[in-house]
């Protein structure tokens, strides 16, 4: 998990790191001077970059 948190651009990987320990939006807007809007929206980001990297043919092929 954390290399995959690796991936990601700094922010996402903060506010998603805080998330995966518990915290709620509210909490990590306050934490990291952002909107409660921006800490629900970075994770779901991360999310999608996750998904797309994970399901990234390893060779590279497939474009």
């Amino acid at each position: 998990m954390y290399e995959a948190l690796s991936w990601l651009p700094p922010r996402q990987r903060e506010v998603m790191a805080w998330t995966l320990d518990g915290y709620r939006p509210q909490e990590i807007a306050q934490i990291m001077g952002m909107t409660p809007e921006a800490a629900r929206k970075n994770p779901e980001r991360g999310r999608t970059l996750l998904k797309q990297a994970l399901l990234r043919p390893a060779d590279g092929g497939g474009q």
